[in-house]
C-alpha cells in the first residue's frame, strides 16, 4: 500500500502546484488538496483520479471566472484547507475504501460525492458570475448574489450540467449507472441550499463548510444505492 500512496503524492503534486499557482487555493488549501489527491490518486485508481480532476480543473476555471465581481473572499486569496476537505474528505474515504477492497459499491458513491461537489460549485459559481438575482431557495425572497441558500436559474442549470458531466464520465470511466450518480449530485446540491437557507449560522456545527460535507456525502449515500440492494 505504500507504493500507490507515494505514486499518488507525485502525481496530485503537479495538479496542486497549478492550482496554488493560478491562485485558487491557499497554502492550507494546497496541503489539503495534496493530501485529498495522494489518497485518490494511490488507492482509488485512475478513473477516481480522473473525475476529482475533472472538478477541480472546471470549479478552479469558474473560481476564476469574473472573480473580482463575486463576493466570497476565496475568490481573492483561494480555497482553505477546510473548504477542500469539506468538498473532498468524503471521496478521499470512498476511494481509501476501494483500496482497502471493501466492494464495487464505493465506485458509484464516489462519483456520486464529487457530483454533488461540482453541481455546488459550478451553481454557486455561475450563479454569482451571471446577472441574474437570486432568491431564498425556502421563501422566494431576493438575497444579495453569495447569501447562502440563494439560487438562480443560470445557476441551477450550470449545477444540473456540473453534476451531469461527472455522471457521464463516471458511467464511461468506471462502468456505473450514471442516472444515479446524477441524482445524487442534484440531491447533493438541493441539499446544500436547503441547509444553507434554513440551519447555516444556527449552531457552532452549521458552517458553510459542514453543510458542504454534509451534502457531499447525501450525494454519496443516494448514487450508492444500486450497489447495496
Amino acid at each position: 500500500m505504500i507504493r500507490p500512496l507515494v505514486d499518488g503524492m507525485v502525481y496530485s503534486l503537479g495538479v496542486v502546484i497549478l492550482a496554488r499557482r493560478v491562485g485558487v487555493l491557499t497554502w492550507g488549501g494546497a496541503a489539503a488538496a495534496w493530501a485529498v489527491g495522494t489518497v485518490v490518486f494511490g488507492l482509488g485508481g485512475w478513473p477516481r483520479a480522473g473525475l476529482l480532476v475533472v472538478f477541480a480543473a472546471t470549479s478552479s476555471a469558474l473560481t476564476l471566472w469574473r472573480a473580482a465581481d463575486k463576493p466570497h473572499p476565496e475568490h481573492r486569496t483561494g480555497r482553505t484547507g477546510a473548504q477542500v476537505l469539506a468538498n473532498g474528505a468524503v471521496a478521499a474515504a470512498l476511494a481509501a475504501a476501494h483500496g482497502l477492497g471493501t466492494g464495487d459499491w464505493t465506485a458509484a458513491a464516489f462519483a456520486g460525492a464529487v457530483a454533488a461537489a461540482t453541481a455546488d460549485t459550478w451553481a454557486t459559481e455561475i450563479g454569482m458570475g451571471s446577472r441574474a438575482r437570486p432568491r431564498l431557495i425556502t421563501t422566494g425572497a431576493p438575497v444579495p448574489p453569495g447569501r447562502s441558500g440563494g439560487v438562480s436559474v443560470p445557476g441551477t442549470v450550470g449545477g444540473l450540467a456540473g453534476a451531469g458531466v461527472i455522471a457521464v464520465l463516471a458511467s464511461l470511466w468506471m462502468g456505473v449507472p450514471g442516472g444515479w450518480v446524477w441524482v445524487g449530485g442534484v440531491a447533493g446540491m438541493v441539499a446544500d441550499s436547503l441547509l444553507g437557507a434554513t440551519a447555516e449560522g444556527r449552531g457552532r456545527w452549521a458552517t458553510n463548510n459542514t453543510i458542504n460535507l454534509l451534502a457531499t456525502a447525501l450525494g454519496a449515500v443516494v448514487a450508492g444505492i444500486p450497489g447495496r440492494m
